[in-house]
């Protein structure tokens, strides 16, 4: 017999309670014994490999990631019955914290404390340690460790949470290659009883196999995320183009397109929505292709003949993005038409007003007149932050959408961050937020 067999009673969803593996000497004096414990054993491998290949399905069937990352860690909690479990990617040198379960702790609490931060590959800790040597680590009690362990186990989430850490098992995610993707750890196995009890070894028990599986799926997942950068990327490098402006120009757009993305996002708006506002939103102000430089960059105020030239950049931006053949060129066509309009109905090129505006339309509308009023443009002086955001929270319900402001100071120190490393005017008395 291999080890395989001696693992494998470890898998969940029996259909008969297991032998114990210390019973298993004692069969050999049975044939019929030993004939249950082989037919158990084929049937118990039976339910781990369609196990296995349910979870397949279902993560290639998956376009959400933090969903596709949160199964990973659920279904192999499962196969190693792990009352709790933390699961890692690696990107460019740093390990992110991406999925966290804990059956004895509220979600939001374990979210709180991990999702999306960042430690360093290095030994010092043990999911460095497990990335950077790509080896399988297992400790039976942690609370016992040798004084020669090359790493230190992290017990701040213990000391403030009150769950206590025993037994850890964390796995390298390899790649077919063999290189490091990231790590899943899972803490304190429970027994029949519920005790915390050691984890197997992970040879045999479909726990490997999961962890193959997880590699190749976050390594797809990376990819696809890079494309998507690159993606966005050159849209908003195009956008620059035909705006005729300098490099200013590629960070205005990149700033419009992360306040839409974050707005969104507190509006609650599912991911497809959000990935395409944030990636369409670049592109509002590619009418500007048909608006002749000398008033684009004229100083001081437009006349009214030059301002109803460049309000025309609208409406020629719609005709440039019509006819959509994606998604992505569809919401773009939506933005650069309307985000200009107002919610009391007094904006253009339409006059529309309220739900009439299309939502990534209003979005977009607020991250414009933000970004127009925190920067110095060749017409005008820099806002102050505090002027600034006095305009948008007295135009609730006039220019934007009350919704869309409330989203809007509710994030409202993330979307500022990229601003503070601007060097503004002495902040000047506001006139006007269009």
């Amino acid at each position: 017999m291999t080890p395989f067999f001696a693992d494998i009673d470890r898998a969940p969803a029996r259909t008969r309670a297991p032998l114990p593996v210390t019973e298993y000497p004692l069969l050999l004096a049975s044939g019929d014994a030993m004939y249950d414990y082989h037919v158990q054993v084929l049937h118990d491998a039976a339910d781990v490999l369609k196990g296995l290949l349910e979870i397949g399905i279902n993560l290639s069937a998956l376009s959400d990631r933090r969903k596709m990352l949160e199964m990973i860690l659920l279904e192999a909690r499962k196969l190693a019955r792990a009352e709790a479990g933390s699961l890692y990617v690696l990107r460019k040198g740093r390990l992110r914290f991406v999925a966290a379960q804990n059956d004895r702790l509220p979600q939001g609490e374990i979210s709180q404390v991990f999702l999306d931060k960042e430690i360093p590959v290095t030994t010092d800790s043990l999911a460095g340690f497990v990335a950077s040597t790509v080896q399988v680590v297992n400790i039976p009690d942690a609370d016992n460790l040798a004084e020669d362990w090359p790493f230190r186990i992290n017990r701040d989430f213990d000391a403030t949470s009150g769950y206590h850490t025993q037994s850890i098992l964390a796995i390298p995610l390899r790649r077919p290659d063999e290189s490091c993707v990231g790590v899943l750890e899972l803490l304190n196995r429970l027994d029949d009883e519920g005790r915390v009890v050691a984890f197997p070894s992970a040879e045999g028990s479909g726990i490997l196999s999961l962890a193959s599986m997880a590699a190749v799926t976050i390594s797809n997942a990376l990819l696809q995320e890079d494309l998507k950068t690159a993606h966005l990327d050159t849209i908003i490098r195009l956008s620059v183009v035909v705006e005729h402006r300098d490099n200013a120009t590629s960070q205005h757009v990149r700033r419009i397109s992360q306040t839409a993305k974050l707005i969104a996002e507190a509006m609650g708006l599912d991911d497809r929505q959000v990935e395409l506002i944030e990636r369409a939103a670049p592109m509002h102000d590619v009418g500007k292709v048909g608006i002749p430089d000398a008033i684009l960059h004229k100083p001081g105020p437009l006349t009214a003949e030059e301002r109803g030239i460049v309000e025309q950049h609208a409406l020629i931006g719609a005709d440039i993005l019509g006819q959509p053949a994606n998604d992505l060129i569809a919401m773009a066509h939506d933005i650069a038409v309307s985000h200009h309009e107002r919610w009391d109905g007094r904006g253009y090129p339409y006059g529309l007003a309220g739900q009439e505006i299309p939502l990534s339309g209003r979005i977009v509308g607020l991250a414009d007149v933000l970004d127009a009023l925190l920067l110095e443009r060749c017409y005008k002086a820099a806002y102050s932050e505090e002027t600034t955001l006095e305009i948008i929270r007295s135009e609730s319900g006039k220019q934007f959408d009350p919704s869309v402001v409330d989203a809007f100071f509710r994030v409202m120190d993330r979307i500022l961050e990229p601003y503070s490393s601007e060097a503004p005017a002495p902040a000047i008395a506001a006139e006007s937020a269009t």
